[in-house]
């Protein structure tokens, strides 16, 4: 086996070991792939809806934590007990009451009419007599028709974070407010005995996103978060990127109050290729993609060897396919060659004979130019059958510059076939939409289009009297140019075939079928399209469509 066949026959194994893989090993791979992008589907939804509900029983234990302590409150106000105005050694007492219930109270006031703190009990006592009637959380309060309010957390007088918790009542005719502090971070502490697991990261923002308990692995009490949940639906999962991080976090909004709780994993976890799969299903599918591989690396030699044995006979087919279409082409351009060179042999063949002396003629330059001419014109006809060909073999160069399509048409009509279609008695109706924009094409090109329709639609109406209309619009973006006759006409046999190079309606000698498959290709390397509507004995109408730019 020479070098050559050698490696034809190692490119030929190659090829065929790779169609065997796509075709047998390449649904095994991809069914397990897609078990395993299932599995990591759901199991991605399984940490969503954990999280989501991790976020829900939190929030639901910090509402109904901090439910409990307005009704400490209530009970304290709507106590029968309770003196008008409290001294200090009752405010001590109730107080020292709603510690017992909640560690997390600070301290507690007691509020007259004016929204001045009469009764004060706690480590700020600098606080008692302060006038609080100014303040947005007292203000809030007098006007909500529920006679509670938890607020956010803020300094306030003594410089410090805290929250309040205030309800209001109206005894013996006067308006009085009870209201009591609680530490942020006796509520973080509260929120992670709650957590037990310690798989999340718990925060608490307001609704201006505003941190109201966090923990140190997060951000700082009273900043912004970057994190700000949406208020529908009230619970939920969503995910954020931060940076080049994608954020995953369940929250619940309190119905208590106007905050968030939040919820992030404390540890990245990201899946990993072969987590949560059983090592054993791995090993076997391995083993099986190995037997399946080496079967199909043994019937690819076997496959290698009978293509081999028919590749000879494979390449003669495509040898003699060669030879057949070179005889079709040469078939289609033999009539067209033909007349101008039987012109310039008879007109060349006359110019000798004027020429020789035995004959006795006297031949003035005139009558040589109109010879001359006869076969300059020959010769270029010739050309113009070749450029057709050879713009239909080779891609040509594109000239992209602004024309206006009007005037590409005008120059057509009038500098070839005006005076033809004059003669032919065929009328000709000019249809063109004014001012339209100029586009961005090739005009030597388009102008061939042009003139290849324009040529076809004179053929079909025989030489004889008839109607071409040429319109031109702007619509949806683009320019339509429309090409209409009332000629023979096409059957959709017809239609189907006119694109094919060397199909042509028109009698031997007449066409090359070179005409609209050349025009073809330019509308569509233009970015355009060609449409074709005919009936028989009603005429054609040829729609070319191309864009501005």
């Amino acid at each position: 086996m020479g070098t050559q066949t050698k490696a034809q026959h190692n490119v030929l194994l190659r090829k065929t070991i790779v169609r065997l893989s796509l075709s047998y090993l390449a649904p095994f791979v991809l069914l397990t792939v897609y078990f395993y992008l299932q599995s990591s589907q759901l199991l991605n939804e399984g940490r969503r809806i954990h999280l989501k509900t991790i976020a829900e029983q939190q929030g639901n234990t910090l509402d109904l934590f901090l439910r409990e302590r307005v009704i400490n409150l209530i009970n304290l106000i709507d106590s029968p007990k309770l003196e008008l105005p409290p001294s200090s050694k009752s405010m001590q007492r109730y107080l020292n009451e709603l510690k017992k219930s909640s560690a997390t109270f600070v301290d507690i006031g007691f509020f007259d009419s004016s929204g001045v703190q009469v009764g004060y009990s706690g480590p700020f006592s600098s606080l008692e007599l302060k006038d609080y009637s100014m303040e947005t959380w007292y203000v809030e309060l007098r006007n909500k028709t529920d006679n509670f309010i938890i607020t956010d957390i803020y300094l306030g007088f003594r410089k410090e974070p805290h929250f309040t918790i205030g309800v209001s009542r109206t005894i013996d005719g006067q308006y009085v407010v009870l209201r009591a502090t609680l530490d942020p971070k006796k509520i973080h502490e509260f929120i992670i005995s709650v957590e037990g697991t310690g798989e999340v990261y718990t925060s608490i923002v307001n609704k201006d996103g505003y941190y109201q308990v966090v923990t140190q692995h997060v951000g700082t009490l009273l900043e912004e978060s970057s994190i700000v949940p949406p208020y529908e639906p009230s619970l939920g999962v969503e995910k954020l990127k931060i940076g080049q991080t994608e954020h995953e976090y369940g929250y619940s909004w309190l119905r208590s109050a106007d905050w968030a709780l939040i919820v992030q994993w404390a540890n990245n976890r990201d899946s990993g290729l072969f987590r949560d799969l059983d090592l054993r299903i791995i090993l076997v599918s391995l083993g099986i993609i190995l037997i399946i591989f080496f079967v199909i690396v043994s019937r690819a030699r076997q496959l290698v060897q009978l293509q081999e044995e028919s590749i000879q006979t494979k390449t003669q087919l495509e040898h003699a396919a060669r030879l057949a279409s070179v005889g079709e082409l040469a078939a289609g351009i033999a009539h067209e060659i033909n007349n101008p060179l039987a012109i310039i042999s008879e007109e060349s063949g006359l110019m000798k004979d004027l020429m020789d002396p035995k004959y006795g003629e006297e031949v003035t330059q005139d009558e040589m130019r109109d010879h001359l001419d006869e076969i300059h014109e020959a010769v270029f006809r010739c050309r113009d059958i070749t450029r057709k060909l050879l713009g239909f073999v080779r891609q040509t160069d594109i000239k992209l510059a602004p024309h206006d399509v009007n005037r590409l048409i005008d120059d057509v009509l009038d500098g070839f076939l005006a005076r033809e279609m004059e003669s032919s008695n065929i009328e000709l109706v000019r249809k063109y939409e004014d001012e339209l924009p100029s586009i961005v094409t090739d005009a030597i090109q388009l102008e061939q289009v042009f003139l290849n329709i324009i040529n076809n639609a004179i053929d079909a109406l025989d030489d004889s009297s008839g109607k071409m209309i040429i319109k031109t619009a702007k619509y949806d973006g683009n320019i339509q140019i429309e090409i209409s006759d009332t000629g023979r006409g096409m059957d959709p046999e017809e239609i189907e075939n006119i694109f094919l190079p060397f199909f042509t309606t028109k009698e031997v000698g007449k066409g090359t079928g070179l005409g609209l498959p050349v025009s073809y290709g330019i509308v569509k390397s233009l970015g355009g399209e060609i449409l074709v509507m005919s009936e028989p004995d009603r005429g054609s109408t040829f729609t070319i469509i191309l864009p501005f730019n």
